[in-house]
């Protein structure tokens, strides 16, 4: 146990067998969010951002104001051996379906709306799917400058992979349709992750 312990620190990634795409899209399975979630690089034209490009920059200049925080499931687990990782709530405001009274100032209500941009950040090649896309409020201040704009945020889950970790798999385990050779393999983990998807005009400091 002692030997096997030493020889899983020891290893780096390069020494370990790889997962597929494939097995890592099956291990995913429904937390896959086609709308805030990539596999390739997205081609839309929506801004596009990396890790880097955020830490040169100023905080208030793009950054994603998430109000969650990142969360990791099972810090050693890998992901495939975790089959309640959907067991989350994904809270969604309701539109208000009733109608509004007539506007009586057009500028009125503008003073209302926060303005925002659509955002893909490239996480990097730790995870899968490797990029994410999120509203970014792009003003500070609504309502003649007395209220602020806040970004709301739902969670999603996403995998991510650990550096110089490495996983054996037990004799006789099939991982995925595809299934695994038994040799040691890549540690991925499930990671939760915040993404904003309206920005509202708000007192409250939230």
């Amino acid at each position: 146990m002692f030997f096997i312990t030493f020889l899983i620190k020891s290893l780096n990634c390069n020494e370990c067998g790889e997962v597929s795409l494939s097995l890592l899209a099956e291990t995913l399975g429904p937390a896959f969010n086609g709308r805030y979630m990539s596999i390739s690089t997205p081609m839309d034209d929506d801004a596009f951002l990396n890790e880097s490009m955020m830490q040169g920059k100023r905080k208030t200049d793009y950054v994603l104001n998430f109000l969650a925080q990142n969360v990791e499931d099972d810090e050693e687990k890998p992901a495939w051996e975790i089959k309640n990782h959907i067991e989350y709530s994904i809270k969604k405001q309701k539109q208000n379906t009733h109608q509004q009274r007539k506007k009586r100032n057009t500028n009125y209500m503008q003073e209302w709306h926060c303005k925002s941009t659509l955002v893909w950040t490239d996480l990097g090649p730790d995870y899968f799917p490797r990029y994410l896309r999120s509203v970014n409020c792009l003003s500070e201040h609504c309502w003649f400058k007395i209220y602020k704009c806040k970004p709301r945020s739902f969670a999603v889950k996403i995998l991510r992979r650990k550096r110089n970790k490495c996983v054996p798999l037990k004799p006789g385990t099939k991982i995925g349709s595809e299934g695994l050779p038994m040799e040691l393999k890549e540690l991925w983990v499930w990671e939760e992750r915040p993404v904003n998807f309206c920005c509202d005009c708000t007192i409250f400091n939230m």
